[in-house]
């Protein structure tokens, strides 16, 4: 490609030399002439200043463009500039220029052929030469094919500008991103010392990573300064190199420097917690370490680990080991490091203020998921001391062992697992060796062997039923004015949410178990049946007769100026179980004179449904249920539910279960509270549940209101001392509950009195389930989760209730 000539480049290169020669005669004039037959070398008019060359992306080209511009710049005249385009596709745009032209810009809009893969990286380099033959830097864009960001790679640190010296090891902080993932992250090196090195990463590829790489400047090393350019491959094999960076390099006598060290540590720090430290120093650091002090300068702890000095750069992440067992304490932490010529230096602010962080020591001891990943549920089982949390973002079961503290192989089971429950052995609280999971994720329930495998396999699905509920409703005909009988089907999602194990038996402490019964609320969905979208159900089932129930006794009654009869059907899944009524629209009875009458369910059919995230919880016997309606609204319900009534045997087919809240208790519920559900919790006995909300609302089993915590709403969850029977209890060490905050602290009440005894910090605010459990020395462990992972308190077993 050509621009129109308009002034002959001979025509600047004559006006050169006629300044040239004019120069001259000036020279002469002034007594300076040159000797007959001398050369003039070099004149100092001669152009040796490169042109300057800019390139810019443009702004939103479609998918089969690549736009970008072109700038180049020069005093005298600019003679040609040359763009090429490798990588995606390859291409060659040459300008020449005719006349004097100082500055140009070239907007180029380079059509991708149909050939150029989708995301491909489009390298976009140009030169400018001016008509002295001097030659501009290279300027380089990255593109990509269909309008994509493109890979990107960077060095965090050390920044430009800081000493390397000769000798030792410079650490380099690598960061990278590409939108068909990071293959290699790495860099080369340009200047005092060739080399290059890389990352290679394996398995599922991350859009972006970050690595640290050290790079040894050898003793031999002469020049004075490194150009490091990082590079970035993806996983279409395509390698972009990012902006280069120089250091300076220096001899170690060179160099008078004072170790730079930052810290961080958590403004609530648990006994054994981290604390983590960075220190750099072009001589190599030496020391590295930090230390506990009380507020008025006493040590508490101290720790630092050694090096030779070889490294600039030194970062660890210290495990503490406080000694304190009063929650909280505050406390001030230092950290400091030593370089290799013996100077120390502690942490200091950018204004060069000294760094002394305070932190409160709390209680309890957090430990990150090691998958990552977000806890639903969570279940103690005590014959082996461990602690089995369901994952419901990696399909699997967390299992932590108390005894050393520390994460076990976890257990794969079914598609986003939501609750968890033990099976039922006895009313004495005891477990089978079996954990049932709801797959919400699904339509199953997993059986999980905990003697199989190191620890536990998931050994069975149950395929739970798919059950529709009709309303049967009789209108009035706008045509013919005749009473017409219309059937409405509600189809609900059948996916399982939070579960909650009980068993049908004696009453006694330690009688059998007989049939299990598992009760759950389901996962709804947005396509749901009008007017039930985005609203779910609660339903047991006995896995003993592989029968079912739909809980519709809540909803029992007639609203104004409407009746709707109801019927539920149940449709097996997997072959299990069977087809059968539930509910029938009309069953006839006989009565003693011979006569029959009709028998139907009347419900008020916007009570059938529950909104999202209704709890369930059950009782440490086994016996009972505790059924909480989630959702952010006021006046959700609260239910319970009891394995051992059974069926009301009036009709032919019995239909509602006795055990179930009567519809009248429920309202009565709403009435007395008038509150959002955000957890469950249920005593051993089942004698007394309680709902959270904006305050804790304890009730006895008919849902008649006892009393209230005065919490504070959050997230989190509740749970009652694993030994906490009846009402009442002369127990003070048993008859407490534990309430998760908004604020960073357990706080404990008597459930009798309703009082808050104690209120234990912990690290950060549980947001998710609390649960309480005791080991076999009788101390109580509360587990929860946080948004920095699974949260463990443990309380002593002489802990006690104040209230009388």
């Amino acid at each position: 490609m050509r621009a129109t000539p308009m002034t002959s480049v001979h025509a600047i290169r004559r006006a050169r030399a006629f300044a040239l020669r004019a120069a001259v005669i000036a020279m002469a004039a002034g007594g300076l002439a040159a000797c007959s037959g001398d050369e003039l070398i070099d004149p100092p008019f001669a152009d040796t200043v490169k042109p300057r060359v800019t390139m810019t992306r443009g702004n939103n080209p479609p998918d089969s463009l690549l736009l970008f511009s072109v700038t180049a710049k020069d005093d005298i005249g600019l003679k040609a500039i040359r763009i090429q385009l490798s990588g995606g596709f390859n291409a060659t745009i040459d300008t020449t220029f005719n006349s004097a032209v100082q500055e140009f810009t070239y907007s180029v809009t380079a059509r991708v052929p149909a050939s150029a893969p989708l995301g491909s990286t489009v390298i976009v380099s140009s030169m400018a030469e001016d008509g002295a033959g001097n030659k501009s830097d290279t300027a380089s864009l990255v593109l990509t094919v269909g309008n994509l960001a493109p890979p990107s790679a960077v060095i965090t640190s050390p920044t430009a500008g800081s000493p390397v010296v000769r000798g030792k090891a410079l650490v380099l902080s690598l960061s990278g991103r590409a939108t068909f993932r990071v293959r290699t992250l790495g860099f080369v090196t340009s200047g005092a010392y060739l080399t290059a090195d890389s990352t290679v990463f394996g398995g599922i590829l991350a859009d972006s990573a970050a690595v640290l790489d050290t790079l040894v400047i050898p003793d031999s090393v002469s020049g004075t300064t490194l150009t490091v350019t990082p590079f970035i491959t993806d996983s279409l094999n395509q390698r972009t190199l990012g902006m280069p960076v120089t250091y300076t390099v220096q001899r170690p006598d060179q160099v008078e420097s004072v170790p730079k060290v930052t810290t961080g540590a958590a403004a609530r720090l648990e006994v054994t917690d981290t604390v983590f430290v960075e220190a750099s120093d072009p001589v190599g650091i030496t020391t590295l370490g930090y230390e506990i002090r009380t507020i008025a300068g006493a040590l508490v702890v101290a720790d630092s680990v050694q090096s030779d000095g070889s490294f600039s750069t030194l970062v660890r992440t210290f495990t503490t080991r406080i000694p304190i067992s009063t929650f909280p304490t505050p406390v001030t932490v230092q950290a400091f490091a030593r370089n290799a010529n013996g100077v120390r230096d502690v942490a200091r602010f950018t204004s060069g203020a000294i760094r002394l962080d305070t932190a409160q020591v709390v209680a309890g001891y957090t430990r990150p998921l090691p998958d990552g990943g977000k806890i639903a549920d969570a279940i103690y089982f005590p014959r082996n001391n461990r602690l089995y949390l369901s994952n419901i973002e990696r399909n699997q079961l967390e299992v932590y062992n108390l005894a050393d503290s520390t994460f076990r192989q976890p257990i794969i089971v079914g598609s986003r697992p939501w609750g968890i429950s033990a099976w039922p052995r006895n009313r004495g609280g005891v477990m089978g060796d079996t954990l049932l999971v709801a797959n919400s994720g699904g339509t199953t329930i997993s059986y999980v062997d905990l003697l199989r495998g190191t620890t536990g396999q998931e050994v069975y699905r149950y395929p739970l039923p798919n059950i529709l509920a009709y309303s049967v409703t009789s209108v009035r005909s706008q045509t013919t004015d005749e009473v017409i009988t219309e059937r409405t089907v509600y189809d609900f999602s059948d996916r399982p949410q939070y579960v909650a194990s009980t068993c049908t038996g004696g009453t006694s402490d330690n009688a059998p178990c007989e049939d299990v019964v598992l009760v759950y609320s389901t996962t709804p969905t947005p396509g749901q049946s009008t007017p039930f979208s985005s609203k779910g159900t609660v339903r047991y089932e006995n896995l003993s007769k592989q029968s079912s129930h739909f809980f519709f006794e809540q909803s029992m009654g007639q609203a104004a100026g409407r009746a709707d009869t109801l019927e539920i059907e149940r449709f097996a899944a997997g072959g299990v179980g069977s087809d059968s009524t539930l509910v029938p629209f009309r069953q006839r009875i006989p009565l003693p004179d011979g006569s029959f009458f009709d028998y139907s369910i009347v419900i008020r059919i916007d009570q059938l449904a529950f909104r999202d995230t209704t709890y369930v919880r059950n009782s440490g016997n086994f016996r009972r249920a505790v059924i909480g309606e989630g959702g952010p609204v006021l006046g959700s319900r609260g239910m319970m539910y009891d394995a051992v009534p059974g069926m009301d045997l009036t009709p032919p087919l019995p239909v509602i279960d006795r055990g179930v809240s009567r519809s009248m208790d429920v309202s009565d519920y709403v009435a007395n509270t008038f509150a959002r559900v955000q957890g469950v919790g249920i005593n051993f006995d089942g004698e007394l549940a309680a709902i959270k909300g904006d305050s804790t609302y304890v009730f006895d089993r008919t849902l008649r209101l006892q009393g209230i915590f005065q919490s504070r709403g959050s997230t989190g969850g509740l749970d009652f001392h694993p030994l906490n029977r009846g009402l009442n209890t002369g127990d003070l060490r048993t008859r407490l509950a534990f309430v998760a905050s908004s604020e960073p602290v357990i706080e404990i009440y008597d459930s009798w009195c309703f009082k808050r005894v104690a209120s234990v910090p912990i690290r950060d605010p549980i947001i998710g389930p609390v649960r309480a459990s005791m080991r076999s020395d009788g101390a109580i462990v509360l587990v929860g989760a946080t948004i920095r992972g699974v949260t463990l308190v443990q309380l002593p077993d002489n802990f006690t209730t104040t209230c009388n």
